[in-house]
């Protein structure tokens, strides 16, 4: 099941791009930003959002499009798929963020606006106070054909929740544990890994230990997917930050950063292009300053 239309969050050009200190410490994909660079990274930042937006549309996907709100201070308010995410069955879910700042990114009218198109609403925002979190779908790598989870564990991905998630949802959990090439812990599922109906691609090297990377390929191919393994180095230019989408016509494509789909071998494109047509545009700003891609970027309306 792949969802044909996307939430998504325009960058400010009073805000800028900045990077989030909130959340530099565990986001190793992030680069500070010089404050003199701030008017020209935000008018570059705004281009590529509109780029991005412009191929989706082109392919016949929906786009809700907000604006980032000048008056909060919301670094990180264009990748709205962390504070929220949707399923099918009329489910709106709006989660636990670690970052202080990022909680503000929660806002009424977004809220009001998917109140409206789900009837059910699952929150587990209060989880901040105990000081655990689980991220939307930065957390949590989603198989909505197979109501499947994966979650790479982290501070901002509990196991608590992923379980509590579970639960509420229907869905199964797969656990695991994820580092980058500094043995850092991977903060967010997504960067490592992307599920579509009958591909995945996983930065397997990446997965800590034998069983979990076992238990991750194992119910991948039990579910019918190819599995597309990509190394380190790919996933450090995002090629695990992909997202599977379909127009109404049931056209499948698979978004990405140029970045990330430069970084993919002729191979692989050839086997992702087996089941989806590859969309692609220019990030490197957003990457490089703000830490998230393209999937990132586009919270998923089912």
């Amino acid at each position: 099941m792949t969802a044909s239309k996307v939430l998504m969050i325009e960058p400010s050009l009073v805000s800028g791009i900045v990077s989030n200190p909130q959340t530099a410490g565990d986001n190793f994909f992030q680069q500070p930003v010089s404050s003199t660079a701030g008017e020209e990274l935000a008018m570059k930042a705004k281009k590529e959002f509109d780029g991005l937006v412009e191929i989706l549309v082109d392919a016949g996907i929906e786009v809700h499009v907000f604006k980032q709100n000048d008056s909060l201070e919301t670094p990180d308010a264009i990748f709205p798929n962390n504070w929220f995410s949707t399923l099918p069955g009329s489910i709106m879910v709006l989660y636990p963020m670690m970052a202080a700042n990022r909680r503000l990114e929660r806002r009424p009218d977004i809220i009001s606006f998917l109140g409206r198109n789900y009837s059910r609403k699952i929150d587990l925002t209060h989880d901040e106070n105990r000081g655990i979190f689980l991220e939307g779908t930065g957390s949590l790598v989603i198989d909505h054909s197979n109501k499947i989870a994966y979650a790479s564990l982290s501070q901002r991905t509990s196991s608590n929740l992923v379980y509590e998630w579970s639960k509420l949802t229907g869905y199964e959990s797969v656990m695991f544990s994820a580092y980058d090439k500094n043995a850092k812990v991977i903060y967010h599922t997504n960067v490592m890994m992307c599920v579509g109906e009958r591909f995945a691609i996983v930065c397997m090297e990446a997965i800590a230990d034998q069983d979990g990377r076992e238990r991750v390929k194992k119910s991948l191919m039990d579910t019918g997917h190819e599995v597309v393994e990509i190394t380190m180095d790919q996933m450090h230019h995002f090629c695990g930050n992909c997202l599977e989408l379909e127009n109404n016509k049931g056209e499948k494509f698979l978004l990405m950063s140029s970045n990330a789909f430069h970084h993919f071998s002729e191979d692989q494109k050839t086997r992702i292009q087996k089941y989806c047509t590859i969309l692609h545009s220019g990030l490197d700003i957003i990457e490089t300053f703000g830490g998230g891609g393209a999937r990132c970027m586009t919270a998923e309306l089912f």
